[in-house]
């Protein structure tokens, strides 16, 4: 069985003096790389294979050193996002049982209070010198790396992901998005998700070069670097997509050589969707679907029209299926995954592993296929409003309002009713200069809803509360 460290080793022989990475003003070849790499696996050799390593790392190529030094030493990778609060690492570093905590020197500070005892080194003590080789060895582990789920509603799941899982879900995103050795692909997502990462683990897997930026939110940075290295390909989420519209006035310009920009994270708004079908006109925007848990289950090329809405089919080898009281497919239902690229378990939690049942992830999304099998997201099981018995999608609202014209976006919730149990609430965000009225959309709710889905209030606001990747985050405004 082959590993990402296996075909980043092949790499290393292959192109030895391509630039592997870029992160500001540093360059690394794959031979400078694989050198690095092998030296920080031997300064964990006093660590037992199989241990836990967590990085709380930013995106660095730094990061990319300790990540694959640490599978290239037999271990496994605990990724830690470095915006979490000390709570949450602390609870994280116990779950995981972590033997040793790898930061650099200005977030050490930040983790100084944490009550867990493990080692805590930062980058710059591990005395990483430069080899000329990446040794070969036989360590290997079944699981490559755990990211942990956000636990919004509860104690965080850590998700274990195997070199299988690994293996097979970069070879669907390589087959299925046409990427090669001679893409030069731009990375502003954070490393510590599995978006960025496997970005990551696509551009060792084949050789190519990665430009890895600190964030997403630096558009105009974004921008230059498509530019500096004529890039190929951009990975974003949709609202870095939307921040490129509405900041920059001739973005047109930059994207002539793109043939490729790839998002997640959420359905991708229709008129996103459309202009940058305009701009890329010597390529193609794409999304996907999955969770941590069962990564790109879905891919979705945005070449046709009439399926905007859609997040894509299933990738190679991986079935889906929705389950529902009716067993139509084309009705709104649960949607559960079966394929190479689901865990097979969680992290030491037999509570979250019933979830997957004979190979079927139950991932708590609602959505639905067409005639043509593509799939449709329609929003979260505990999304679901009760209404005196009636259950209420709020997309179905949101559908219905976002498409007024002063509407830039919409985001229903239930709230506690002592009649009904919950009644609509209704947040609404105005497009640019905007000058709709509640008793406007109200009036238009009245015509186009039934009664019970009517919303009892409405609330406009400036933005959303979002997490790092641009998701809503729905439960902070109940």
């Amino acid at each position: 069985m082959k590993t990402i460290i296996d075909f980043f080793r092949q790499n290393v022989e292959n192109f030895p003096d391509k630039i592997a990475l870029i992160f500001e003003d540093r360059k690394l070849s794959y031979k400078e790389l694989g050198g690095l790499v092998d030296s920080f696996s031997d300064s964990l050799t006093e660590l037992e294979k199989k241990s836990v390593v967590s990085l709380f790392l930013d995106n660095s190529i730094d990061f990319v050193i300790s990540y694959l030094g640490i599978l290239n030493a037999g271990m496994i990778v605990h990724l830690i996002p470095t915006n979490l609060t000390i709570q949450k690492i602390q609870q994280q570093l116990e779950i995981s049982n972590s033997n040793l905590l790898i930061t650099s020197n200005h977030l050490m500070n930040k983790i100084k209070d944490i009550k867990y005892e493990c080692r805590k080194k930062s980058f710059s003590e591990l005395n990483i010198k430069k080899n000329d080789f990446l040794k070969s060895n036989n360590f290997y582990n079944e699981i490559a790396y755990l990211i942990f789920t956000s636990g919004t509603t509860g104690i965080p799941k850590g998700v274990s992901i195997t070199q299988c899982n690994t293996i097979f879900t970069t070879k669907n995103i390589i087959n299925v998005l046409k990427y090669d050795e001679s893409d030069v692909n731009i990375l502003p997502l954070p490393l510590t998700h599995s978006f960025g990462l496997g970005c990551l683990h696509t551009s060792l897997f084949l050789g190519s070069t990665l430009i890895i930026l600190k964030n997403a939110t630096n558009t105009c940075n974004i921008l230059e670097q498509v530019i500096k290295h004529n890039a190929t390909t951009l990975a974003a989420v949709p609202l870095t997509l939307n921040k490129i519209l509405n900041e920059h006035k001739n973005y047109s310009d930059y994207f002539h050589k793109l043939r490729l920009i790839i998002t997640n994270s959420t359905s991708v708004p229709v008129k996103t969707v459309k202009e940058y079908r305009k701009i890329l006109k010597n390529g193609n925007l794409a999304t996907y679907y999955g969770l941590t848990e069962a990564s790109r289950s879905t891919f979705m090329i945005f070449d046709k029209s009439g399926k905007e809405t859609s997040v894509g089919k299933p990738s190679n080898g991986i079935q889906i299926k929705i389950k529902n009281e009716s067993s139509n497919e084309s009705e709104t239902g649960e949607i559960l995954i079966k394929g190479e690229n689901v865990v097979k378990n969680y992290w030491k939690n037999p509570d979250a592993d019933k979830k997957i049942l004979d190979n079927w992830l139950q991932t708590g999304d609602l959505g639905h296929k067409d005639s043509e099998g593509y799939l449709y997201l329609d929003g979260r099981i505990d999304d679901i409003i009760n209404i005196a018995g009636e259950k209420v999608v709020p997309e179905d609202i949101e559908t219905i309002v976002r498409v007024l014209i002063d509407v830039d976006d919409v985001v229903v919730v239930g709230m506690k009713n002592d009649m009904y149990g919950e009644i609509i609430k209704m947040f609404v965000k105005k497009s640019t200069d905007g000058k709709i009225t509640k008793s406007e959309i109200l009036a238009y709710c009245l015509k186009h809803l039934e009664s019970h889905k009517v919303p009892r209030e409405i609330e406009f606001l400036d933005d959303f509360p979002r997490n790092e990747f641009g998701k809503i985050e729905r439960f902070k405004l109940k």
